[in-house]
Parts: structure tokens; sequence; C-alpha cells
């Protein structure tokens, strides 16, 4: 498969009322698409292009899905992959003008493929490639790749400005170190001014404060008459009087 022409990539980023690229974009939908689209429809333009163009890994899916779709797009002669499932340890070789590179199977999301996906960027960009990922794929389960020429990528952020660009592709390496940034960073405090206590508070406060010591004291005191209190002891009465009965003498 080819990739897009510089003019192809440039319909994805042109405003709707463009004429030169809403003309395109007709002649790529009838193409691709079979159907007469609006030919000013931009975002319907963008969802076929990356259809087209885009490498979709699954997040069950990992870094052989990663170098199949990038040969794919570059061809054999320039991209070739090999794959081997029959060793202990599955491999993937790719070889690029002449050299070897061994590639391990790694997971989409573990830190391994992050290394992994590190390492095809540098050898993409060694050849003049450059990938990226399409922001909108950032939230689903299907990550959307986009590889283009390096230069290309360049012209299109002079064309629209590095920001318009940024909105729709992005360096994967970029998204991990955000993410890592956000889990790593510890909660943020706001400065907040102290509130002023207003003056009758503070009155009412120090009357509290003031007073407290002697209602404690009072508590204290009254506490401590009940607990020292003792009733007076009965009169004691003769013996043999204890029944209340005395005796008579005639």
């Amino acid at each position: 498969m080819q990739l897009p022409d510089r003019d192809a990539f440039s319909d994805f980023f042109a405003a709707e009322g463009d004429e030169r690229a809403c003309a395109r974009r007709h002649a790529f939908f009838k193409y691709h698409e079979g159907t007469e689209q609006t030919a000013s429809s931009r975002d319907d333009y963008q969802s076929t292009f990356m259809s087209v163009y885009g490498i979709h890994i699954d997040w069950r899916e990992g870094i052989f899905s990663l170098l199949e779709g990038i040969s794919h797009c570059l061809g054999d002669a320039v991209f070739s992959t090999e794959l081997d499932y029959d060793s202990d340890v599955e491999t993937a070789t790719v070889n690029v003008a002449g050299v070897q590179h061994v590639f391990h199977h790694y997971s989409l999301g573990s830190e391994e493929y992050d290394a992994e996906q590190a390492r095809i960027e540098r050898l993409l960009l060694a050849g003049g490639y450059a990938l990226r990922v399409r922001t909108e794929s950032l939230m689903s389960d299907t990550l959307s790749f986009l590889l283009m020429p390096a230069s290309t990528w360049q012209y299109v952020e002079q064309q629209f400005g590095t920001e318009s660009v940024s909105k729709y592709f992005v360096l994967y390496a970029s998204q991990c170190s955000a993410l890592d940034s956000e889990i790593s960073a510890p909660p943020t405090i706001s400065n907040v001014s102290p509130r002023t206590v207003p003056f009758e508070v503070r009155i009412a406060l120090i009357g509290f404060w003031c007073g407290f010591p002697v209602l404690v004291g009072f508590l204290l005191y009254v506490l401590w008459g009940v607990l020292t209190r003792t009733e007076p002891l009965p009169t004691p009465q003769p013996k043999g009087c204890e029944n209340g009965s005395v005796a008579l003498i005639g």
C-alpha cells in the first residue's frame, strides 16, 4: 500500500471552504467509498482517510501487529517483518536497509510495549519516517496510528500550524509521559488567603476562654462538696432497747 501524497494529507487539515481541497475530497470519496459524498465534509474525509491509511491496534494486540502494519504501509522492500511463533520466545525480525532488528511481543499498554515502540519510532526516523497516534483514538479500545514521511509532517505543520496538527496527531511517547506525570504528580493545594475573623467573634472567643477556667473551678468545687459530704450518725440507743420497747418497773 502506498502512503498518501502531500495533497491528500493536507486535505485532512484544510478548511471545509477550501475549493481545491473540497474537490480532492470529493474525488477521494468517489474512489474509496463509491459514493457522491458532500465535497466539504471534512469530518467524513478524516474518518475515511484513517480507515484507508491508518494502522489500527486493538487493546488485545501489541508490537507484532504494529510491525505488520508498518510493513504493509512501507512494503517489504523498505521494512520487512518476519514473525517467529515457534520458538520458546516469540520474536519479530525486522529488516531495514539490510540490517536486522529483533523485537519481542508485548501487549498494548504495558511498559515493555512502550519501550519497544520507542525503538521502532527511532528506527523509522532513521529512515525518514515518523509515526504518530490519532488523538481521537486515545480514549478508545483501539489505537490508530498514521505513518508518514517526516518531511510531510513538517510540511503540514508549516502550512496549518503545529497546534492544529497536534489537535489530530501526537507522538505516542508524549502521551505516555503526560499520563505518567498525571499519575505521579502530587495533588496541589491552592493558595487560600486566611479569612479575617470578625471583631464580635473575637470578643466572644476572648470572653469564653476567660470565663471557662472560672466555670471549671466552680464545677469542681461543687463536685468536691458532693463527694466529701457525710450524713450525721444516728443517736445510739441503750442496750436492750433495740426494738424500741422500754421495760416498766412496778
